[in-house]
């Protein structure tokens, strides 16, 4: 049963990168991309554009949000 699991785990990842790298293949415009990683309460934001940075912030200022929330009530 677990080695299904993680086959499917894995094969749905595989799916995900080809398809990525398939549409940056194809699409020859400037891309932009970027990360929010959440460290408990705390964001980390990375992106390439001023944009991104800002869409991430507020996503991520959102999440803060949701969870200061969610722990309080």
């Amino acid at each position: 049963m677990a080695n299904e699991a993680i086959s499917l785990v894995l094969f749905g990842t595989f799916l995900i990168i080809a398809g990525l790298m398939l549409l940056a293949l194809r699409n020859k415009e400037k891309v932009e991309g970027g990360a929010l990683i959440m460290i408990g309460p705390i964001p980390i934001v990375l992106g390439s554009s001023a944009r991104v940075v800002k869409a991430l912030i507020i996503l991520g200022f959102a999440i803060f949000l949701i969870m200061f929330f969610a722990m309080v009530i």
